[in-house]
């Protein structure tokens, strides 16, 4: 019987913005899904431009306009984790620029948020959203990379559920 945990991640570009690499998006949902104890998981990650997202928003959420990213949670047991996250690497990069970090970068954050949702965060309260903003802190910074001074308005990162304290 094999003990290896199931991992397993499917990456799809449909864009010609700037996207990280398969390696990287790989890793950051690694980070959030150990941190918070998930063994088991196949995810498949879009890599799209605003057209597309505007799409998927308005089909799926009523939402008429572009997004950052959208996530689907599609696990039908506790034994594994299987979803779906769509991420627009426009949006990333119109915001990249903002904030004044690569476009790479920006869209990792987006990884990173779009797992946390997969794992049950949400972020329409104003309490769920600082929780999930101090995780994606801990979590850009387990993959290497600092956040730009503009996204550093949170304080002090929170430990993650299954890591140790």
């Amino acid at each position: 019987m094999d003990d290896e945990p199931d991992e397993a991640v499917e990456i799809t570009r449909r864009t010609q913005y700037a996207a990280p690499t398969d390696e990287a998006v790989r890793q950051a949902i690694a980070a959030v899904f150990a941190g918070e104890s998930i063994e088991a998981y196949e995810v498949s990650v879009a890599l799209v431009d605003d057209a597309e997202i505007h799409e998927v928003n308005r089909r799926f959420l009523q939402h008429d306009y572009p997004t950052d990213v959208v996530t689907f949670n599609l696990s039908a047991d506790d034994d594994l984790l299987e979803g779906e996250i769509v991420i627009s690497c426009q949006y990333a990069a119109a915001e990249a620029e903002k904030y004044q970090w690569p476009a790479k970068h920006e869209t990792l954050l987006y990884v990173i948020h779009g797992a946390l949702h997969l794992v049950g965060y949400d972020d329409h309260e104003d309490e769920d959203r600082l929780t999930m903003r101090r995780l994606e802190r801990v979590y850009l910074e387990q993959v290497g990379l600092e956040p730009p001074e503009s996204h550093r308005h949170l304080e002090t990162p929170q430990t993650p559920r299954g890591a140790a304290r």
